[in-house]
């Protein structure tokens, strides 16, 4: 009973429970708005939907939480790593705020665009900050002079 319990404890059996749990939300997510969007004369479908969606992004924030911490990648976060992240939670929120109330499919097509022009500039920030790595960053300036004489205090 004791190895039972230990065995629900630990982060890898909850990882594979939420991930379990968020692979059948995102498809009852999907079947749920593809009724929506096929028999928009029901009420039923667009209720389920919100709850669903909450319920979603629930497990999602559990899925993500219960993650192999790996410490020793966000010790020194590469300036590659952290623009490109900068730049696609950006699009991706642009995306979803665009997209929010939007009729399908003509009120997808600018969110679509966005998506596809972040992943884009995300490319290129992380090849250039790849290639560039050591020059940005933190800036240090040498304040100490480097003549014979004195400055006048």
């Amino acid at each position: 009973m004791g190895g039972l319990i230990r065995k629900f404890g630990t982060r890898p059996f909850w990882r594979q429970v939420t991930q379990s749990l968020l692979l059948m939300a995102t498809g009852a997510w999907l079947l749920i708005s593809y009724i929506d969007v096929r028999m928009p004369s029901t009420d039923i479908p667009g209720d389920l939907h919100n709850h669903v969606r909450l319920g979603w992004w629930i497990l999602f924030m559990a899925w993500c939480a219960t993650a192999p911490s790996n410490k020793k990648s966000y010790r020194d976060l590469s300036p590659a790593r952290s623009g490109t992240t900068v730049v696609a939670v950006c699009g991706v929120t642009a995306a979803i705020f665009l997209s929010w109330n939007a009729d399908w499919p003509e009120g997808f097509i600018v969110p679509g665009l966005i998506l596809l022009g972040t992943a884009g500039v995300a490319t290129f920030v992380y090849r250039f900050a790849s290639s560039h790595a050591s020059e940005i960053g933190e800036a240090r300036f040498n304040t100490m002079t480097t003549s014979q004489r004195q400055a006048p205090r």
